[in-house]
């Protein structure tokens, strides 16, 4: 396509990548580098008429600091940078912190995070797992193992009580009981980690579920060695570092945790074997596949737009159906619309792996069956 018009040059279109969990490799590192790829390979298929500009910005916000940082580096993509659209933050609770600014400045903001309350005209979850989808798997895979007396180890954060109300809301439909529920901060140690899971323990329970960002996976593994204590546990997305690295998986040895790294995905096989060539490097992560979905949907909506807006942008994005998603099992799509602005379709976008030897597999998925029917 032409890059000059009147014998000016043709200016690429920008898009923002603003994270808030900076050194994680696995998810931060490549994260803007898959949404460059996905850009790339759009225009090379003629969808897109101009190259894609990622301007990256990095900021620690919460749970180290507060989000005064991050909305100063928000307001400084879109203002300073003139960017489009901007992918990130990553967690709830910095999204939801920055939902008043996203929805005053108009800009489309696409993230990973999980909670139904990130909602809005330009907020878009592409959710990497979901606060309220969650828990049902988790008790899908609870019940079919017969585990019925449940310990709950709960981070006492906006994620920690999201995902423990949606999981009350499963128990009756599962069978299941909650015998302890000791709350913990993300930023502990193993000796306040081993008062909380003693507490779990003593109510003699049948398995444990962790409900959490993932910030007590560090020393989860050292208390439980300390109380010789290994029961059937699962947890929430948290789990999707095991992916990252070995020793990330090893920390979580014997869990099993929700996902959406899923190697029948041939979408995301595809994907990762491009990405390989074109970056040298490669992850079979949910980092890697919700950054390349994300730069995805930009670059259809940047070639649907006609006049280059933000709110243009937008109202492109709300065109998307039935993509085929890198993110979760075969068949996961992405669909859009004005007043849908949850990405992932499908029965199985959440997956669940199993940590083991340093490394995780495939452990299933959580079938969609019915009540029991009246006769």
């Amino acid at each position: 396509m032409a890059t000059v018009y009147h014998g000016r040059p043709i200016e690429p279109y920008r898009l923002g990548v603003l994270i808030d969990l900076p050194d994680h490799p696995g998810l931060s590192d490549c994260w803007p580098d898959a949404i460059r790829l996905a850009c790339e390979e759009v225009k090379a298929r003629g969808l897109l008429e101009r190259d894609v500009e990622v301007v990256v910005r990095e900021v620690y916000a919460q749970p180290w600091s507060s989000a005064h940082g991050l909305i100063k580096t928000y307001r400084e993509l879109v203002e300073d940078e003139g960017v489009l659209g901007v992918a990130g933050p990553f967690t709830s609770d910095n999204c939801l912190a920055l939902l008043p600014e996203i929805e005053r400045l108009k800009v489309p903001t696409a993230t990973i995070c999980g909670s139904v309350r990130f909602v809005g005209d330009y907020a878009y979850a592409f959710a990497n797992g979901g606060l309220a989808d969650e828990p049902a798997v988790m008790a899908a895979w609870l019940r079919a193992n017969g585990h019925r007396r449940i310990a709950v180890l709960r981070e006492r954060t906006q994620i920690g009580e999201e995902y423990a109300e949606f999981f009350r809301y499963e128990l009756v439909n599962h069978g299941l009981t909650i015998t302890a529920e000791p709350p913990v901060y993300p930023a502990t140690s193993v000796e306040e980690l081993v008062e909380a899971l003693t507490v779990c323990r003593e109510s003699n329970p049948d398995a444990l579920v962790y409900l959490g960002l993932g910030g007590v996976n560090q020393w989860v593994r050292p208390a439980l060695e300390q109380l010789d204590w290994d029961p059937p546990r699962i947890q929430t997305t948290a789990f999707v570092s095991a992916t990252y690295s070995e020793e990330r998986a090893r920390r979580l040895e014997g869990w099993v945790g929700v996902d959406q790294y899923d190697e029948r995905n041939e979408v995301f096989a595809q994907v990762r074997k491009r990405f390989a060539e074109r970056f040298g490097y490669d992850y079979a992560t949910s980092g890697l596949s919700t950054g390349y979905d994300i730069g995805h949907a930009f670059a259809l909506a940047l070639g649907r737009m006609r006049i280059a807006t933000p709110t243009a942008l937008r109202d492109a994005l709300d065109t998307l159906r039935r993509i085929p998603a890198c993110t979760g099992g075969p068949g996961t799509i992405i669909t859009l619309g004005p007043s849908d602005h949850r990405a992932y379709k499908g029965a199985d976008f959440l997956v669940l792996r199993r940590a083991h030897d340093g490394t995780t597999s495939f452990e299933g998925v959580a079938p969609v069956t019915p009540w029991e029917q009246p006769k």
